[in-house]
């Protein structure tokens, strides 16, 4: 049984984050989550080349169009259009981040 049914507290789960009944919603839950989903795709992306020999060089390859489609599949819930690309944005920027710390500039483009 979970620690906090077991406490008599009801729990909220929310696309993969837990948060106590009685916590206020202080942060954007679906935000963090698509911020962690970014990330994760950066490390799967730069893990890939690697295994392929591959340099990761230049700026982030993926697309808004991924990041909406890694949105949806992954969070697993509706949302307004709004929402989703605002949550696709945000995937898309923590992925540019990762990627940035494990890429190298493109030497032509110097």
């Amino acid at each position: 049984m979970d620690p906090a049914a077991a406490a008599g507290e009801a729990v909220v789960k929310v696309a993969g984050a837990v948060a106590a009944d009685g916590a206020p919603p202080s942060r954007d839950f679906l935000a963090e989550r698509a911020s962690q989903i970014g990330a994760a795709w950066a490390e799967e992306y730069l893990r890939e080349l690697h295994a392929n020999a591959r340099a990761a060089i230049g700026a982030w390859p993926g697309t808004m169009s991924e990041a909406r489609r890694r949105v949806v599949t992954q969070l697993a819930i509706v949302l307004a259009p709004d929402r989703l690309q605002e949550l696709a944005r945000v995937v898309n920027l923590a992925a540019r981040r990762g990627w940035q710390k494990g890429s190298e500039p493109d030497p032509e483009i110097a």
